[in-house]
């Protein structure tokens, strides 16, 4: 397969540029993508203060807002930090946006958490 294989919808001039820049830095795969191993990912002092936060967090038994801009890294920081987690006292898992809903928001805990219902009601799922 050509380094210069279009993916659907990447114009040519997207294709040169993601082949040019891994030839340039002499890079295998993609340096960026989201499901970098744990092990790999860089510590700076950003990720190392995110880490601590959030651990300070947890012993208080608080809940944490992780904000910034896109691309900052905020996931890769959770993900490092909660991947520090012994597997067997803590559970952790990804909720997405959602439109709002308290009901929806529930709907997702209880699918997580593996308990299913088949009622509407806020009383039944709490």
């Amino acid at each position: 397969m050509s380094a210069y294989t279009r993916a659907a919808g990447s114009s040519l001039q997207e294709v040169v540029m993601k082949a040019n820049y891994r030839a340039f830095f002499g890079l295998t795969k993609e340096p960026f993508s989201a499901d970098i191993p744990v092990k790999d990912i860089m510590q700076t002092e950003a990720l190392i203060g995110v880490c601590d936060r959030f651990e300070y967090a947890l012993r208080l038994g608080a809940m944490a807002v992780v904000t910034g801009e896109i691309g900052s890294g905020k996931s890769t920081a959770l993900r490092y930090a909660m991947a520090q987690l012994h597997p067997s006292e803590y559970r952790w898992f990804y909720i997405t946006g959602t439109s709002g809903s308290i009901l929806e928001l529930y709907r997702q805990l209880m699918a997580i958490l593996g308990t299913e219902t088949a009622s509407h009601s806020r009383a039944v799922m709490l």
